[in-house]
């Protein structure tokens, strides 16, 4: 399944990351983050961070890669309405598995991913955001212009920017400075 919002930026389909790379990627970053939120003392539950990362965009598996840029076209509901289609579609997937205790375990976490109050969330919250920005350096790498990427890395970069939490800013510097060499 491609992720739509590369193509509505003009990354031609061939191109494009699937979410299944996205979710590896995501979770790779996780994974660094939290081993480094640890390092520098921070108590942090590994294991729920990598639960929420490889989980985070399981729905799209049903409903696909819904964009930014495909919210407009549903005006002012666009978020309202994504979620509850993720929503069912995450309900449809969970409600296979045949044990009570696994469907609450994976709702619970992903409530908790999706409420970002807990420093587990908000290292998958922030993961997600920086696999954005490596890839639209990948994608500038490649030969694709700053400017059909530049809007999606500014507001991704400027939601990273609020992050207070030391991993996050040292790899967002990381990110910027990339995106500035080329």
């Amino acid at each position: 399944m491609p992720r739509t919002g590369w193509i509505s930026h003009g990354v031609m389909l061939q191109d494009v990351e699937s979410v299944a790379d996205h979710t590896f990627s995501t979770s790779t970053l996780a994974m660094l983050l939290a081993d480094l939120e640890c390092e520098e003392g921070r108590r942090v539950d590994v294991e729920r961070v990598l639960r929420m990362a490889l989980l985070h965009d399981l729905a799209e598996a049903l409903t696909f890669d819904i964009s930014k840029t495909y919210l407009e076209y549903l005006g002012k509901n666009g978020e309202a309405i994504k979620r509850k289609v993720e929503q069912a579609a995450w309900n449809h997937m969970v409600k296979s598995l045949r044990r009570k205790s696994l469907r609450m375990k994976y709702a619970r976490l992903q409530c908790e991913f999706d409420a970002e109050e807990t420093v587990e969330s908000q290292i998958v919250h922030a993961a997600d955001k920086l696999d954005i920005l490596f890839q639209a350096v990948e994608y500038h790498r490649k030969g694709y212009p700053r400017q059909i990427l530049s809007d999606l890395w500014k507001s991704t970069n400027r939601s990273l920017s609020r992050s207070k939490l030391p991993s996050v800013k040292n790899l967002r510097k990381i990110a910027v400075r990339l995106w500035a060499s080329r």
